[in-house]
């Protein structure tokens, strides 16, 4: 079996690093390094806490294959334990569900009275219930990245960088391969994990697939002694989180905007206003850390479909064509567990964890939908898809 997968990102690379061994693989990145756009511009917490049980599902099953990885993967060390915080300050029964979910799973969470004993940085926090998670992880995408490249390429696939795909070739009502500058590429299938381009991919192969990417800012802070150990913490509801990184701390408003990219990187610089949303926030929120110096920060997309599920399998109005789609926010949380789903399918095996239909990129979806200018929940905005 040859498959080419468009996009070395964490999705793409982890389709291929599972199906290593069953196939042919070639993985064509528009990028001069693999992992250089979304997979890059993440914050790295590994959250099984989300609101959709799908994501949960993949979570899960990623955070399971992080705690036993074989040494192909492990020896690059690509998470590590610090435990999680997640706090709510408007509406205390956000969570309930996805607690519940956990932990019929068996993964541990705790229900927290006194969150500051656990996360000092919340000490003075308007937060009105909370949820512990000590076993949550930060993952390190540069090093799950190098990881799957090299399991690949040790078992004789390719990830070619600066292949730029135009198309995807069309036979007989099937993707039969793509076109790029240099020619044409054949193969049994392609895996479509191009982020926040594969919607234009896909309506140039004549599908409406609507995916949207939303810009988000995240920051930097100056050393702070605090910061060392502490669990990463998101106060779900009003849209506002932070983990250690390096000496300081790593931050976001969790502000959302629509944001279609060009042909450049679509990482860009942090803009006056999100910056005041996230420092606003931390001064009503997490007062205890003060007036943070920022030292820097970027921005970046996150790419969702409407009901912020992910775009996984065959698409079923154009065979041939798979889809590793629209992770969203959490590309690294679930990257491990889509690779999985997705090569399992192609390889005709059963999937039992996660139900297909409901991840299927042709299933119904939305036509008007609620992003989160501000990051918070009461403030969702509708908009409309086209």
């Amino acid at each position: 079996m040859d498959i080419l997968v468009i996009g070395a990102g964490l999705a793409g690379l982890s389709v291929a690093w599972h199906l290593r061994d069953q196939a042919r693989v070639r993985v064509l990145e528009r990028r001069e390094q693999p992992g250089t756009e979304a997979s890059s511009q993440n914050a790295g917490m590994i959250r099984r806490m989300g609101e959709d049980p799908y994501e949960r599902a993949l979570a899960v099953r990623t955070h399971e294959r992080l705690e036993a990885l074989p040494e192909e993967l492990a020896r690059f060390t690509p998470s590590r334990v610090t435990g999680a915080l997640l706090g709510l300050v408007d509406d205390p029964w956000h969570l309930h569900d996805a607690a519940a979910h956990l932990r019929a799973r068996g993964v541990r969470v705790e229900s927290v009275d006194r969150p500051a004993e656990i996360a000092p940085i919340l000490a003075g926090s308007p937060v009105r219930h909370a949820w512990y998670l000590p076993d949550e992880r930060v993952a390190d995408a540069h090093a799950l990245v190098s990881g799957f490249v090299a399991g690949v390429r040790e078992r004789g696939g390719e990830v070619r960088c600066r292949e730029v795909v135009e198309s995807v070739i069309l036979e007989g009502g099937r993707a039969v391969g793509v076109r790029t500058a240099d020619g044409e590429l054949r193969a049994d299938a392609v895996v479509l994990a191009a982020g926040a381009w594969s919607r234009h991919l896909a309506a140039e192969a004549g599908l409406s697939r609507p995916l949207v990417p939303l810009r988000r800012t995240l920051l930097q802070t100056a050393a702070d002694s605090r910061a060392a150990g502490h669990p990463w913490t998101w106060l779900d509801d009003v849209g506002v989180y932070l983990r250690p990184e390096g000496t300081g701390w790593l931050l976001s408003g969790c502000d959302e905007a629509i944001d279609f990219p060009d042909d450049g990187p679509s990482t860009g610089p942090v803009e006056i206003e999100p910056r005041a949303l996230a420092l606003d926030k931390i001064e009503r929120f997490l007062p205890a850390l003060g007036e943070p110096r920022l030292t820097g920060g970027w921005t970046g997309l996150r790419t969702f479909a409407p009901d912020r599920r992910p775009m996984l399998g065959e698409d079923p109005e154009l065979p041939g064509l798979w889809w590793a789609a629209g992770l969203g926010g959490f590309g690294v949380t679930c990257s491990l567990a889509v690779g999985e789903a997705v090569a399992g399918w192609l390889c005709g095996e059963q999937v039992p964890w996660l139900d297909r239909e409901a991840v299927s990129p042709g299933r119904r979806t939305l036509r008007r939908w609620a992003i989160r200018p501000t990051g918070d929940l009461a403030g969702s905005k509708l908009v409309r898809v086209k």
